[in-house]
């Protein structure tokens, strides 16, 4: 994941509401869902990466949800190299 992508998100949780919390991606369309996980695995082009931003102005509800995933996906990363994996 580039910087760009985190500073996208980073701005997005500037302005987001209140954190959801045990929420997955259901009630999402297919491509929407695709679309998210692409991202979150750094796998996204950049025609997705504005699509991603439109949908998430309209559903800011998901940036947090988002940002956890990265989250965790990284500390997982980073236990993993620690423990010399």
């Amino acid at each position: 994941m580039s910087d760009d992508d985190i500073s996208l998100l980073i701005e997005f949780l500037d302005r987001s509401g209140p954190e959801v919390s045990g929420r997955g991606l259901i009630g999402l369309q297919v491509e929407q869902t695709a679309m998210i996980e692409r991202f979150i695995n750094g796998r996204c082009d950049d025609a997705e990466r504005r699509e991603l931003s439109r949908f998430l102005q309209l559903h800011p509800a998901w940036i947090r949800w988002i940002a956890e995933r990265i989250r965790t996906g990284r500390d997982a990363g980073e236990s993993s190299l620690a423990a010399g994996e």
